[in-house]
């Protein structure tokens, strides 16, 4: 393999492995057969992960097949009894004598609204197994709607998009030490508590023509040393540099190259709603800035302006 070639297959502005926005841009090769057999196997989370235009046309085919479907048996029921042909005797299903009938009664069967007006007699009792399946089906069709639906609604999948990433991270000397700090914020009024950081040094390598990435964990703590931090305000949170971290001496950050990536994650709880969220984005050495801070801290200011959450 070309050194161009390696070039290609590693440009950071190209193919991170997390998208500034915290999204994930690894696909897996497989067969399509292969991934609808592990999909299939999770239905619920499948319909969950799923785009509403999916979920809302796959939930109006269940309502729809399972009406049909019933629908035909009725109309076949009451054929198969010559309910068509002869009025005199007692029918199967009364006042069904075609599919338009039939599609109507089987709607107010699924769904419980008991007009009165059609019902099925005891001259067949295989019409009343029947209505006893259809209402079975249709109350499990119903409650796996329900539960998908609110599965949807209460996700915390966009809560993330409120708390913001710094664009860029910051190499500086601070208290003697070190530190690798970014700073984050939440712009919603309802917090995310228990917040932890977390981080990952990713670095990818070509050996003998193979790609190779490397997975290195690396702790990420608040201004005050906690692993848990709040976000009443922009906060910044940093990792260390020392003896024990992947990029001592901090010189190596510089030749970390166009293989690495650093990414910064929070995982939080809810407090309105108690559900877990994690939002993420990444860094390349290019987005690493190296300058020396100077912190001043006015305590009776309370007003916090976010214009600066950007700049390092």
């Amino acid at each position: 393999m070309s050194k161009k070639d390696e070039n290609i297959i590693f440009s950071n502005s190209h193919n991170r492995i997390v998208s500034k926005q915290g999204s994930y841009r690894v696909k897996l090769e497989t067969t399509r057969k292969t991934i609808l057999k592990h999909y299939l196997r999770d239905t619920f989370t499948t319909l969950v992960d799923a785009k509403w235009r999916w979920s809302i046309l796959l939930f109006v085919s269940g309502f729809l097949l399972t009406w049909i479907t019933f629908a035909i048996i009725y109309l076949a029921l009451a054929r198969s009894h010559g309910d068509l042909e002869n009025e005199d005797e007692e029918v199967c299903v009364e006042n069904v004598y075609d599919f338009t009938s039939a599609l109507l009664f089987s709607v107010e069967t699924q769904h419980t609204i008991g007009y009165g007006f059609r019902h099925v007699t005891t001259a067949c009792p295989h019409a009343v197994l029947v209505v006893f399946v259809q209402f079975i089906l249709g109350i499990g069709v119903q409650c796996l709607t329900a539960a998908i639906v609110f599965s949807k609604l209460i996700r915390s999948k966009r809560r993330g998009d409120s708390v913001v990433f710094s664009q860029k991270a910051c190499l500086a000397v601070v208290d003697g030490q070190w530190r690798l700090m970014v700073r984050v914020a939440d712009f919603r009024k309802s917090k995310l508590v228990g917040v932890k950081a977390k981080g990952i040094l990713i670095k990818r390598s070509v050996v003998n023509n193979k790609h190779h990435l490397e997975q290195t964990f690396i702790d990420f703590v608040s201004e005050g040393g906690s692993d848990t931090l709040t976000l009443l305000w922009p906060a910044v949170i940093y990792h260390t540099i020392n003896k024990d971290s992947p990029f001592w001496p901090p010189l190596t950050l510089r030749r970390l190259g166009g293989y690495s990536e650093i990414v910064v994650s929070l995982d939080g709880v809810i407090e309105s709603t108690s559900r877990v969220v994690q939002t993420r984005t990444s860094y390349i050495p290019e987005e690493i800035h190296y300058a020396d801070l100077n912190f001043v801290v006015d305590t009776e200011i309370s007003v916090i302006s976010v214009n600066t959450l950007h700049l390092t």
